[in-house]
């Protein structure tokens, strides 16, 4: 693709202002629809990855996710308070905090689960299955190009001695 003039290209028309556009809205009506659970999309987003991995650091969390250390403990800090996440010490190396769901951030998780599948459908009811695959797809591609490909997320610290 050949660079465009800057002087000639219509700010409203390019995909990066589209695309921002776009997320302020998604990111609108999602946090609407979460306000029952007192969450943010963030927090709920770590939530779920803490159900799906298990116990965390707070670094694990950040690395693995592409989110700034300070952001990904201020939500661990909001989970735990209000009752989803508890903290622990790690078993092996003492002075890493490690973070796990408890029963009433599980019951959160599966909530918040709910709500974002209705959101989701919502949001993409506008599209056909084709845009909407095509426009998975590109995104993906995007975000690979900037972030690298996803990856799992690893703790840095094993759980036992090797």
């Amino acid at each position: 693709m050949s660079a465009r003039d800057p002087d000639t290209v219509v700010w409203n028309d390019e995909f990066t202002h589209v695309l921002w556009r776009a997320q302020n809205a998604v990111h609108r009506a999602v946090q609407a629809a979460l306000d029952e659970l007192g969450v943010t999309a963030t927090q709920l987003g770590l939530a779920v990855h803490l159900e799906e991995l298990g116990a965390l650091s707070a670094a694990d969390l950040s690395r693995g996710f592409h989110l700034t250390p300070q952001s990904v403990g201020t939500a661990l800090t909001r989970l735990e308070k209000i009752g989803w996440a508890d903290r622990e010490p790690h078993p092996v190396h003492g002075r890493v905090v490690l973070y796990q769901l408890s029963t009433k951030g599980l019951a959160g998780v599966k909530r918040g689960r709910a709500i974002m599948a209705s959101v989701n459908e919502q949001v993409t009811s506008v599209l056909g299955r084709s845009e909407l695959d095509g426009l998975i797809a590109g995104l993906r591609k995007v975000t690979a190009e900037i972030d690298g490909p996803a990856g799992t997320v690893q703790p840095l610290w094993p759980l036992r001695e090797t």
